[in-house]
C-alpha cells in the first residue's frame, strides 16, 4: 500500500506541476491499442519457457488518452519548458483475457521405477488436467517520458523525425474474474485430491479461489511512436505490469516457496493514436 500511495502521490505531483504550467497550452489525443500479453502466475513451472513465454499467452484491446502539455500543433512557437515537451499523460481503459495451463518438469514427470515406471505420476496428471482462465479490466495512467522533444514531433516541422522512443510508469486498478476446473477425478476442484497437493484447499483453504475482485498494479514500459499521417500516428510497447495480489489467476500457494511472488504479466501491443487538436 505504501508503494501504491507513492505511485500515486507522483504522478499527482506531476500532473499538477504541468497542468499549472501548461493551462492553455495542453492538447489531446484518442487512441486504441490490442495485442498479446504473456501471463506469469501459479500455472506453470516458473521460469519455464512455455509457462511464461509461449504457453499462458492471452489478448487484450484497450482505448487509451493522451494529455499533452503543450500545444504542439498550434503554437509550437511558443516554447515552455522541460517537462512540458517531454512528457505526457496516458489514461487507458483496457481488458484482457488468457487461458491458463500447466507447463514444465512436473507436468511431464513419470515413475522412474516399479510397476508403473515410465508412466505419468498422479501429480502430473492432475496438472495436464487442472485448466484455468482469468479476465482483466484495467483501469489508470501513465506518465510517459520521450526522448525526442513532443513539440518537435507533434507538430511535422521536421521531416526526417520519424520516431518518439519513450518510456513510462504507472498505476492502475484492475477487476479480475478467474476461474478453473479439472478433468481429474470427480471434475470438481473443490473436492480433495482432484488438484495438485499444494493447491487442495482441504489441506491449504486459501490456495485457490474463483472469486472476482480489485486489485492494485504497477506498470513500467517501454516503447516508440511513428509518424502515420498529419494527425496519426502508430505506437509500438512493450509493458510490465505487476499485481499487487496473487489470486488474478485464482490460485494462491503461497506455503509453496515457488509460488510466494504476485502475479504480474508482460504485454507487448501495437496501437493507432489520432490527434485531436
Amino acid at each position: 500500500m505504501n508503494k501504491l500511495l507513492t505511485i500515486f502521490t507522483l504522478l499527482f505531483c506531476c500532473f499538477t506541476i504541468a497542468t499549472s504550467q501548461g493551462q492553455d497550452r495542453s492538447s489531446h489525443e484518442i487512441g486504441f491499442i490490442t495485442g498479446a500479453a504473456s501471463f506469469t502466475t501459479d500455472y506453470g513451472q516458473r521460469n519455464d519457457f512455455s509457462s511464461n513465454v509461449g504457453g499462458n499467452v492471452g489478448m487484450g484491446v484497450g482505448i487509451i488518452y493522451y494529455l499533452n502539455f503543450s500545444d504542439y500543433r498550434y503554437r509550437w512557437f511558443q516554447r515552455t519548458n522541460y517537462f512540458n515537451e517531454h512528457f505526457r499523460v496516458r489514461g487507458e481503459l483496457s481488458f484482457m483475457k488468457a487461458d491458463l495451463e500447466h507447463f514444465g518438469k512436473w507436468r511431464d514427470a513419470t515413475f522412474t521405477s516399479g510397476p508403473n515406471v515410465g508412466q505419468l505420476t498422479e501429480g502430473a496428471k492432475k496438472l495436464r488436467a487442472h485448466h484455468g482462465k482469468t479476465y482483466l479490466v484495467n483501469l489508470g495512467a501513465q506518465l510517459e517520458f520521450h526522448i525526442v522533444d513532443i513539440v518537435d514531433f507533434g507538430s511535422r516541422r521536421i521531416p526526417d523525425l520519424k520516431w518518439s522512443p519513450y518510456i513510462s510508469a504507472g498505476a492502475f486498478v484492475n477487476f479480475y474474474n478467474p476461474s478453473m476446473y479439472s478433468d481429474y477425478g470427480s471434475g470438481d476442484w473443490r473436492d480433495p485430491g482432484v488438484l495438485y497437493p499444494k493447491w487442495d484447499i482441504n489441506t491449504y483453504p486459501w490456495a485457490a479461489r474463483v472469486t472476482a475482485g480489485v486489485t492494485m498494479s504497477a506498470t513500467f514500459g517501454v516503447g516508440t511512436r511513428h509518424k502515420l499521417g498529419e494527425y496519426s500516428d502508430i505506437l509500438i510497447e512493450s509493458r510490465w505490469q505487476y499485481f499487487f495480489s496473487n489470486y488474478v489467476d485464482g490460485l494462491n500457494a503461497r506455503q509453496a516457496p515457488e509460488n510466494k511472488y504476485n502475479d504480474w504479466l508482460l504485454w507487448v501491443h501495437v496501437g493507432y493514436i489520432y490527434y485531436l487538436n
